[in-house]
């Protein structure tokens, strides 16, 4: 059964609660029986093998050159718009300080975070894992809290020490379980992280010189963790151009950074007023919005609509705005403005289900 409010388990120090027995984490772990199979296989393996990836299922990591850009808030639009598509989508943030289940408005939703998870887990049954997080407009979610966000490994007495971020150990796990039950997994990907191997990465920038040496640095990095992952392949990086900055030009931000152009994004003051007042940023039409249906289609999430199947072929190229950026006639009531404002934390007090490692 998933924690809910009504049913409180004892409180443990540092705002977590202490296991009261198989809690939602727990029932997700892998298969029906604890200890291995007669075939030999580990409980997460049997889970594995009995639950095949579809090979049509899309994984978009989303990141930024520079802090400040709006990622969280894009990808939130971004997930909104794909579920308007009819896809079946999900979310993962992969932020250690967690806090992407703020921008989903004041209410707390109840349901699984990163520390509710077992650290080194190698399975989840996708049904029960989905069915225990919480869930924004009908897309589960899993991010962090006040206890943080995913957990990255410990290294090992003796080995040396691995420059640079890396990812949580679990994090196969989870994405194998949702890429399962979903059509697109989005992730909330932290600056310099590699991408899990075989995503697809979207890199938010600006037009400034410093978004330009950042981009340029990063592009070579996240190409080669997309491009990754055996029987998935990645599609490689596309760009993702915020108006801010003219320094650079977007012909030559490609040239510099080697990588395409997908859209232009637009700043929108209704959208940082929402996120502000702690209300649901996609509640109304805005820019932004029309933005993030008008990339679903870029990227082949979605069917044309009938306005765009009349455009004349070779309208829209790499580089070209798309739904809503700087080229868009502005609609009643939509400004723009410097980039919204993005909380730095999550919510605290979230479950916490027992482990029964």
């Amino acid at each position: 059964m998933m924690w809910t409010p009504e049913t409180p388990t004892p409180h443990a120090p540092g705002g977590g609660h202490e296991p009261t027995g198989v809690g939602p984490a727990e029932a997700a772990v892998g298969g029906a029986e604890r200890g291995p199979d007669p075939g030999g296989r580990c409980p997460g393996q049997q889970a594995a093998a009995m639950r095949p990836i579809p090979t049509g299922a899309r994984l978009l990591a989303l990141t930024g050159a520079l802090g400040g850009l709006g990622v969280s808030t894009l990808l939130i639009h971004l997930a909104w718009a794909l579920r308007r598509a009819g896809r079946r989508v999900a979310i993962v943030d992969l932020d250690p300080a967690g806090g992407l289940g703020l921008l989903f408005g004041d209410e707390v939703l109840p349901g699984l975070r990163w520390a509710d998870l077992p650290h080194e887990e190698s399975a989840f049954r996708p049904g029960r894992l989905i069915g225990a997080l919480p869930a924004w407009h009908t897309i589960p979610f899993l991010t962090g809290d006040g206890r943080g966000g995913p957990a990255l490994p410990i290294p090992t007495a003796g080995a040396a020490p691995q420059a640079g971020p890396f990812l949580p150990t679990v994090l196969p796990a989870v994405l194998e379980a949702l890429l399962c039950e979903h059509d697109v997994v989005l992730l909330d990907l932290p600056r310099g992280c590699p991408p899990p191997p075989g995503s697809q990465v979207l890199l938010l920038s600006g037009l400034d010189l410093r978004s330009a040496v950042a981009c340029q640095a990063l592009v070579p990095r996240l190409q080669v963790g997309a491009g990754s992952g055996g029987p998935r392949r990645g599609e490689g990086v596309g760009l993702l151009v915020r108006q801010v900055g003219e320094d650079i030009s977007i012909p030559d931000l490609e040239l510099v950074a080697n990588c395409p152009v997908l859209a232009t994004v637009p700043t929108d003051r209704a959208v940082r007023q929402r996120i502000i007042r702690g209300e649901d940023p996609v509640r109304s039409r805005s820019a932004l919005r029309r933005t993030a249906g008008a990339l679903v289609r870029r990227l082949g999430l979605a069917e044309p609509s009938e306005e765009e199947r009349a455009l004349p072929a070779g309208g829209a190229g790499p580089g070209a705005a798309v739904g809503g950026g700087a080229s868009a006639a502005p609609q009643a009531g939509e400004e723009t403005e410097p980039p919204a404002w993005e909380p730095a934390s999550g919510p605290t007090g979230g479950p916490v289900s027992a482990h029964g490692r």
